[in-house]
């Protein structure tokens, strides 16, 4: 598996303009209103290629979330995503267990909390900075440990939502 998602505490409006000028893509035609399920099988196309950057996205509760589908928005610099949380709290978080890698960036009121990647296979690139309050109980040390905390987010999972594609 190689889930990954980034969240922000604006609305989903707010969220999906922002995402448009720091992404320096174009609005798409549509956005797709479908479930979880479905949205792998109508981003890509019948010969099962990404028909280009694919998002499923959600509002839940205060925050917007977008779920990167074709991990378009690994490796992203917390320097990079900075522009996009602009004063907003923020998490981007992601594993891949055939790799193995994870990483996780967070913000709080637009500063950095937390840049953390674990990479085995490239430890030159490995983080390891700042902590976040959960942390207390459960600590992040390996890219194990973001695997646990992408799959017990309660934010990062809806049964409906929409497909936003950057077709290519």
């Amino acid at each position: 598996m190689s889930p990954s998602y980034f969240r922000i505490k604006v609305p989903l409006e707010e969220a999906k303009t922002r995402l448009l000028k720091w992404w320096g893509v174009n609005e798409p035609i549509e956005y797709i209103e479908t479930v979880s399920t479905k949205a792998v099988e109508l981003a890509c196309t019948e010969d099962g290629q990404w028909r280009g950057g694919a998002l499923f996205f959600y509002e839940k509760g205060e925050w917007s979330v977008f779920e990167d589908l074709s991990g378009g928005f690994g490796g992203v610099s917390a320097g990079s995503w900075a522009g996009f949380a602009q004063d907003d709290s923020f998490l981007f978080a992601g594993y891949n267990d055939s790799i193995p890698y994870g990483e996780l960036i967070a913000f709080e009121n637009g500063t950095v909390v937390r840049e953390f990647l674990d990479y085995p296979d490239e430890p030159d690139e490995n983080l390891d900075k700042g902590k976040l309050p959960i942390e207390e109980q459960t600590p992040i040390k390996s890219w194990i440990d973001i695997a646990s905390f992408v799959d017990e987010d309660d934010l990062a999972f809806s049964e409906s939502g929409w497909l936003w594609v950057n077709e290519r």
